[in-house]
């Protein structure tokens, strides 16, 4: 009779925790939030979520990350985070940006690769993006390297 019992609460039991536990769990806008701690391997864990789950209301915020957070690998999240996006037109622009004004090769050759993912060789900005890494940056053989690539794909 006991475990008659004990197998008729398991179920309940199972409820109450996974509801617990769901409740626990973060929000988009959580995710968002943690973008702007001190903490990067926080940075680092929300940027890869909001990519992974392609949420477009953190485009501004990952920008806003990697063009102004001091820590280079925290940067390159943002950016892949961006090259995740199914977003055209804004995501580019920006990367293009970065990639113009940018002095670490790490952060450039990242911000191309995110272009690549996008696919947005229409965008203007991709092509002044390949432009200016073909003219000023094909001293390092990872960035050139994805520019052939890119060229290669915007035929």
């Amino acid at each position: 009779m006991f475990r008659k019992g004990v197998f008729f609460l398991l179920p309940i039991f199972s409820f109450m925790v996974s509801g617990s536990i769901l409740s626990a769990e973060k929000s988009t806008k959580d995710y968002i939030k943690d973008l702007q701690s001190s903490d990067p391997k926080t940075v680092i864990a929300a940027a890869h979520y909001l990519g992974k789950e392609e949420e477009k209301e953190a485009i501004d915020p990952l920008i806003a990350v990697a063009k102004n957070n001091s820590n280079t690998q925290v940067r390159v999240a943002a950016i892949a985070a961006l090259g995740q996006m199914d977003e055209k037109g804004k995501p580019t622009t920006e990367l293009k940006n970065i990639i113009v004004s940018d002095k670490n090769n790490t952060v450039v050759y990242a911000a191309l690769l995110a272009i690549l993912n996008l696919k947005d060789f229409d965008n203007k900005a991709a092509k002044e993006a390949i432009d200016y890494c073909d003219k000023n940056k094909s001293d390092d053989p990872f960035i050139k390297d994805a520019v052939q690539k890119i060229k290669k794909l915007m035929k």
